[in-house]
């Protein structure tokens, strides 16, 4: 593998201290970069490492939902420089599964959003490109949704993950007659009406015997399924991944009937050298006939017998009608890491994959060939559940915001606009009456927030221009002592 060309190191929102870009290879230019935003003081971003190994990458932004750390929690876009874009911080809320989807013809940013560290029970929230509230989808008949999936498909419906607690015999494997079982529920529903169009519950296909967790849980429940991914397979009907019988299940659309089984103590089909899979989280199939997953295998069927060093995010060859799989990548990062809960493996346009380490923390962008273009580690027990990769275009109802600091004989002055997309130049404009400013400079973007300089003057507001030096933007008139 060839050696990364820099590191960026950064620290936002940690411990005073400056952050540094730290060279690998000789020449390298060294940055030190705000460890906070005067702009958006209140925000404690998570701590990342960002080696970049390639100087192109995918088209896009990271979409991330950090939780677990000091850092604060919510959906938060960024850069390929680990710089954010847009962050929402949540006060008593926290974010899962955060992603750009469309409904009806439009982009949206989409989260599972619940109270606490609640993972079940909570909402499925809609945004719009001005970053407004569209809607918000919660689980039919009765159920609530949980942070495992929310997918918006082309019909302008949406599949959800729903665990419900149910009473059930369990002494053909052991346990209880009156054992109350966790099992998992597919759901379809009408977004705009909240109407159920399929449903599908995992004890009416799948028995408790299947499962490799079947112990009784802190939670006073027995978690046999675990769904922890829907999704549509190229002929529409849906593939389903349950990390606790190890097994990924292909669904009729229509009946509900199961199709085949991969993986687990049922598999139909035969798996080559490699393929075994075990706990596994984000199951896709695709086009060209492969299936994806993030292969946790962190633990075998006593939790403490650890099988694997590090997971791997897999991609598999199926032959639906030989009922074979084999081994046809394993997308290796830098270095190893071992998560034993979440992550993702997203396979993008142009081929580029995309991995999310879960509870390892961090993100890698792998080229097509499978060598690594990104990686990046958060360096403080940040977690995420997913990230993803996307292009976004948002111009937010907000405004831009400017913060001021007087430096000797001149002004500093910071300007951001949290969300917008399209700020290419940032301009100060000052004057001795708020109806009347001149322009003073202007200077390309620079991150989240740059900073100019000015003249003393009693008013003050910053412009965002777009590339054609266009204003799109303008913050409210600073009245400067």
């Amino acid at each position: 593998m060839q050696a990364p060309r820099f590191t960026r190191r950064t620290a936002l929102g940690a411990a005073a201290g400056l952050a540094f870009l730290q060279p690998r290879w000789a020449g390298a230019a060294v940055e030190t970069p705000p460890v906070s935003y005067p702009t958006r003081p209140a925000w404690k971003l998570p701590a990342l490492t960002v080696d970049r190994y390639a100087d192109a990458l995918a088209p896009g932004y990271v979409f991330a939902a950090p939780f677990g750390s000091p850092a604060s929690q919510g959906p938060l876009i960024l850069d390929d420089d680990g710089e954010p874009v847009w962050f929402l911080p949540l006060a008593t809320e926290q974010a899962y599964n955060f992603r750009v989807q469309r409904y009806q013809g439009r982009p949206v940013l989409t989260w599972y959003e619940s109270y606490g560290n609640n993972l079940y029970g909570g909402s499925c929230v809609l945004y719009d490109a001005e970053y407004r509230e569209v809607k918000r989808v919660h689980g039919g008949h009765g159920y609530a949704c949980d942070l495992h999936e929310f997918l918006i498909t082309s019909r302008d419906t949406a599949l959800v993950a729903v665990a419900n607690d149910v009473k059930y015999d369990l002494t053909s494997i052991g346990g209880a007659a009156n054992s109350t079982v966790t099992e998992g529920i597919v759901q379809e529903l009408d977004i705009r009406t909240g109407k159920v169009l399929f449903e599908w519950h995992s004890l009416d296909h799948v028995a408790p015997d299947e499962s490799f967790r079947t112990g009784v849980t802190p939670a006073g429940n027995v978690d046999y399924f675990h769904l922890n991914s829907i999704g549509v397979a190229p002929d529409g009907n849906l593939i389903v991944s349950a990390r606790h019988t190890s097994a990924v299940y292909k669904l009729d659309r229509k009946s509900g009937a199961i199709l085949w089984r991969l993986g687990g103590k049922r598999s139909d089909f035969a798996l080559g050298a490699g393929a075994a899979f075990a706990f596994q989280h984000d199951a896709r199939t695709h086009d060209d006939g492969t299936l994806t997953l993030f292969d946790n295998g962190a633990t075998d069927t006593d939790p403490g017998d650890v099988v694997e060093q590090a997971s791997r995010p897999l991609r598999l060859s199926l032959d639906e009608k030989a009922l074979t799989a084999t081994l046809d990548h394993v997308f290796t990062p830098p270095t190893p890491r071992l998560a034993t809960e979440m992550g993702n493996l997203q396979v993008l346009p142009d081929g580029t994959v995309f991995v999310g380490w879960g509870s390892a923390g961090g993100y890698t962008e792998f080229a097509p060939d499978g060598s690594v273009r990104l990686d990046v580690q958060f360096t403080d027990g940040t977690k995420s559940y997913r990230c993803l990769r996307f292009p976004w275009t948002a111009l937010p109802s907000s405004s831009p915001t400017v913060a001021v600091e007087h430096t000797g004989t001149e002004l500093a002055v910071h300007a951001s606009w949290n969300g917008a997309t399209d700020v290419v130049f940032w301009q100060v404009r000052t004057g001795t009456s708020a109806k009347r400013l001149v322009a003073r400079g202007t200077v390309p973007r620079s991150g989240f927030e740059t900073v100019l300089n000015a003249a003393p003057a009693p008013y003050l507001a910053v412009v965002a221009l777009d590339a054609k030096r266009r204003e799109i933007g303008a913050s409210s008139v600073l009245r400067i002592p």
